[in-house]
Order: structure tokens, then sequence, then C-alpha cells
């Protein structure tokens, strides 16, 4: 099942609260959201391709890259918890504001043609985590200049104390930093490093147990690197024409209250994957029952203070879709920790509230029928037991389905 997302930035999980595995700030002198700039890169030969306008292709776009955006879990089994920041991205103001804040990777991204980019991330329960981006970008010179002045940037951490470190296998000098702990106490280092491959470029930021992260990264990046051989990005011009709802789903899934994030669109079985709380049990799943697509849906309402999502599921037949319907209510209420009630509005319909901390809760709800699945979930609500919200959108999901 998808994971639950916090206000438009990223995908949480049941299990666990978000974590904090960001970057440092890219200088120790130069405050969020300056205007500092790097030192130009050489131009590549040839003309650097201007990305298209912003707009539902680049989405499209973005959902395409998740699908061989490397799955952290298979390589740090422990890091299954939820950390920030991940999901898509359109532009490159948008990544340089959440993963670095003072402008200079934006504007660099920017000059060799930022098209489109997915990041992923999770730690483990000590906070040691892994952040990954790949970012699609005008041309393979150009993806090669942004990561040498991007590696350049990354040395200049002076907060962090990095120092170069050779990652022969991945054929670049990273910036590796030492002396740190992770919230057990235990020593850790911290490494970064940008990698192209064709159009496309990778970056990593990782902690791990001191003297392991040059190996850490070089796995993770070995993985990341592997996924993008098969991956053909978008010419440039075809990106605004990229269907943004190949299967027709985004009717089916119910219109919930405040401003749509940037999560919501269609997705394939891999790029679901990237937003699954727990890929490799729910890609056995999907897979065994003829998983056809799903849309998500994600909004938040400011003047409610809570966030919803809805994720819809399609399938060949209505006998898989039932068999998924169980799977996944298995899996909430053992797996996932989740405490079941009944709705008032459709009792017999599986649902699960959650403890995310703080005073705060979610409910996660399920309705299928037919060939569609649908899951809705509503967070942060000051009580477990407020179904105002869930009592109103679930029967209109379900009437959406059954037709």
């Amino acid at each position: 099942m998808v994971a639950a997302t916090a206000v438009a930035l990223l995908a949480g999980c049941t299990s666990t609260v978000q974590g904090t595995a960001s970057p440092a700030p890219t200088s120790a002198t130069t405050s969020p959201g300056s205007t500092a700039t790097a030192t130009p890169s050489a131009a590549p030969t040839g003309q650097v391709t201007p990305a298209p306008a912003v707009g539902p292709g680049t989405g499209a776009e973005a959902r395409r890259i998740a699908a061989v955006t490397s799955l952290i879990p298979l390589i740090s089994p422990e890091r299954t918890g939820s950390c920030f920041p991940s999901g898509p991205f359109g532009s490159a103001s948008g990544v340089d504001g959440l993963y670095f804040g003072d402008g200079r990777v934006g504007q660099e991204l920017d000059r060799w043609g930022f098209v489109a980019g997915w990041g992923n991330c999770g730690q483990d329960a000590a906070n040691n985590g892994t952040l990954l981006l790949v970012a699609e970008m005008s041309d393979p010179d150009s993806a090669a200049a942004a990561a040498d002045t991007l590696n350049g940037i990354s040395l200049e951490l002076e907060s962090g104390g990095y120092e170069p470190v050779d990652l022969p296998d991945l054929g670049v000098t990273g910036a590796l930093s030492t002396g740190g702990s992770d919230s057990a106490g235990a020593p850790t280092d911290t490494v970064q490093v940008w990698v192209p491959s064709g159009r496309m470029l990778a970056y990593a930021y990782l902690d791990a147990p001191a003297g392991g992260a040059p190996d850490l990264v070089t796995r993770q990046l070995t993985d990341q690197l592997g996924l993008l051989q098969g991956f053909a990005p978008t010419p440039q011009d075809q990106v605004p024409g990229l269907p943004t709802d190949p299967l027709g789903l985004a009717p089916f899934a119910v219109q919930t209250p405040g401003d749509a994030t940037r999560f919501t669109g269609s997705y394939d079985l891999e790029g679901y994957l990237r937003l699954a709380i727990d890929p490799v049990v729910e890609r056995q799943l999907l897979t065994a029952n003829g998983f056809s697509g799903a849309y998500y849906r994600t909004s938040y309402d400011e003047a409610a203070g809570l966030d919803f999502a809805v994720s819809l599921y399609t399938f060949p037949t209505s006998a898989q879709t039932n068999a998924v319907y169980t799977g996944f209510a298995q899996l909430e209420a053992t797996a996932f920790g989740g405490t079941a009630f009944a709705l008032p509005a459709i009792p017999e319909a599986p649902c699960f509230a959650f403890d995310g901390g703080g005073g705060s809760f979610y409910q996660r709800c399920y309705v299928g029928y037919g060939s569609y699945l649908a899951s809705i979930d509503v967070l942060g609500l000051a009580a477990a037991d407020d179904y105002a919200q869930m009592n109103t959108l679930l029967p209109q999901q379900r009437d959406l389905i059954d037709g």
C-alpha cells in the first residue's frame, strides 16, 4: 500500500515517524535561500537543450524516473523508515529548496538543462539515512559537466568538514565527512556524491558506521546506475505530450479536500513501489494478482490542518482485486501495526488507525469493487476516532468505483 503522505513533502510510513536524512546546508556562511553562485564549469560540446516548461508532462516524466530510482531497503534492509525529502521534482529550484537550500545546486542544474527528477529516502532506527536523487539533464555532456561542478560544491561544505574521497568503482571523487554519530551514539561518517549516466545524473547522500560510508555509497549507486542502463529519457520536445493518466483512472479517485500535492498522478508498478511501505512484500502481492496500474491523489487542506490521500489500484478481475484487498488488510493489521476500527458509514470496510506521534493520528480505510481497489488516508487528526472526514470520503469513493 502507498505510504501516508505528510504535507506534500514526503511519503511517510505507518510504522515510523518522518526523519531528517537531508544534506547539510551548502555553505557554513550562506543562509538558505541566498543567491550564492558556484564557479561555472566549462561549456560542453554542443548546445544545451532547454527544458520544456513545467507542466503535466513534467510530472509524468518524474514518475517515469521513479521507476528506475534505486530502492534503498534492497541495499540497506534496515533503512525502512521514512525520511525527508522524497518524491517527484519538476524544477531545479524545487530540488535545491528541499535538498540544499542556498540556490547554488539549483543554478547548476538549471544551467545544464534539468528536466525532471525523483528522490527516495530511507533511514534506520538510529536515524542513519540514505537519500537518493535521480535527475534528467539536457544531454550526456551536460550531465557530466554538472556532476563535476556539483561534486566540487559538495567539498565546499565547511560546516560538514568534507574532504575528497576517491570512489574508483563509480569513477568519481565524492565528499566525505567523518566524526559524526547517530541517535544511538554510535560513530558515523557521511558521504555525498554525484555520478552521471548518459543524460541522467544520480546523487547520493548517506550516513554509515565509521569507515563504511564509501563502500555503502558505492553499492547503492552501483545499483542505481544499473537501473539507469535500461532507461530512455524522453526527448525534451516530447515531454509536454506524455500521457498523464494512461489508464483513465483519475475520474475514479475521489476528490479529496484541499490543494493537490506534487505526488498526485498515475504510477506503473515500479513507480508505485517507490511510494510503498514495503516494496518487497507489495511487489509479490501485486504481481501475483496482475496489477495493471495505480492513481495516487494527495492533498492538503490548510484550513482543517489535514492531509488526505486516495490510492486507486486496478486489476484484470474482481477475484484479483479481492485477493489484494485481503492482503493489504492483513498487512495493515500485522506488519504495520494498525488498530482496526469499524467506520460508521461502512462498518464492513477494513479500517485502521495509527498513532502519528505528537498527539496526531491518521486513519486508512479500503473499499473494492470489480477491477478497482481504493484506500483513503486522513492524516493529522486530533483523535483516532474522529470519523467525520472518512465517513464522507469512503462512501463517495465506493460510489465512484461501483458505478
